[in-house]
C-alpha cells in the first residue's frame, strides 16, 4: 500500500472514530435533557447532520480501502 494512502486511512480512521464517541455522548447528553423535560430539536438536528458526516467518511474510506486492495 502507498504511503500517502496508508496516511490518508490512518487519519480517516481517527477521525471516524473521534466523530463516533461525539455521536455516542451526544446521544446521551440528548437523552438526559429529553428526561429533563428540554427541548432537544436543535440538538437532533445537529446529531442527523454528525450521523450524516460519519457516514460519508465511512463510505471515503470503505473507497480507500479498495483502492489499496486493487494496488495489491
Amino acid at each position: 500500500m502507498d504511503l500517502d494512502l496508508r496516511g490518508e486511512l490512518e487519519a480517516l480512521m481517527t477521525e471516524i472514530k473521534k466523530r463516533q464517541r461525539h455521536i455516542e455522548d451526544q446521544v446521551f447528553l440528548i437523552s438526559v435533557l429529553e428526561h429533563d423535560g428540554h427541548n432537544t430539536v436543535e440538538q437532533q438536528a445537529a446529531l442527523k447532520l454528525e450521523r450524516k458526516q460519519l457516514a460519508l467518511q465511512m463510505e471515503r474510506q470503505t473507497k480507500l480501502l479498495q483502492k489499496a486492495s486493487s494496488q495489491t
